[in-house]
């Protein structure tokens, strides 16, 4: 079968054409700034965990991860422990947004710190949140601190 060389080109011509007018803008640049990228926030997680009297546990397992589910994510998951004030704190940096992450509080070291606790979890959106820096108006929307004061439960098993 024989093709019309020159119907592809022009066809060629027409979508390369309306590819590039798809991302033209003739209105001022300040109004309507065209960017590539997703839409990023710097936030910053942070707090203690104590058992049910008050007393700071060492070495818990803070994980944050999407809320949707506790699948491990080797790119998206970030893990820090508690120290012996049972104070922890992480810097994370993500695409889309915040407040659908959660922190997950987990006992690792069982009876080493205090006793066996229970596992638990909260959602970031649930959290007291602080805006530290502003955004840039366009893609960068700023930087957050997120504070959670967690009391775990000893384990009774």
């Amino acid at each position: 079968m024989k093709t019309n060389k020159w119907m592809t080109r022009l066809l060629s011509g027409a979508l390369i054409s309306l590819g590039f007018t798809s991302c033209d803008n003739e209105t001022t640049d300040d109004v309507y700034p065209l960017e590539y990228g997703s839409p990023s926030v710097d936030y910053r997680v942070k707090g203690t965990v104590t058992d049910e009297a008050g007393n700071p546990i060492e070495n818990i397992r803070v994980i944050i991860r999407n809320a949707w589910d506790n699948t491990p994510n080797p790119y998206m998951d970030d893990t820090v422990y508690t120290d012996k004030q049972g104070a922890f704190a992480n810097e994370m940096n993500t695409t889309g947004g915040i407040g659908k992450q959660k922190v997950y509080f987990d006992d690792i070291d069982g009876e080493a710190n205090g006793g066996t606790f229970q596992s638990d979890s909260t959602d970031l959106a649930d959290m007291e949140s602080t805006q530290v820096k502003e955004g840039s108006g366009n893609w960068y929307q700023g930087q957050y601190e997120f504070t959670v004061e967690k009391k775990l439960k000893k384990d009774t098993e």
